[in-house]
């Protein structure tokens, strides 16, 4: 597997998660929840972008053999 992939792939979708928590607090209108819905999102951001870039890769493998 391509571990660089994986990495960009992972922090790419990390900030579109963390931009989604961004957007969700603001419309909550709650700051003191503001970080926490900030590293959710990135967290769970990079790891469904870490898990599809796994996939990808692994259905790739797989066509090749």
């Amino acid at each position: 597997m391509n571990i660089r992939m994986l990495v960009f792939s992972g922090i790419m979708t990390a900030l579109a998660g963390a931009l989604l928590g961004l957007i969700v607090a603001h419309i909550a209108e709650k700051e003191s929840r503001q970080p926490i819905a900030i590293i959710a999102g990135s967290g769970l951001g990079f790891a469904v972008g870490v898990g599809y870039e796994a996939m990808q890769q692994n259905r790739e493998r797989e066509e090749t053999d």
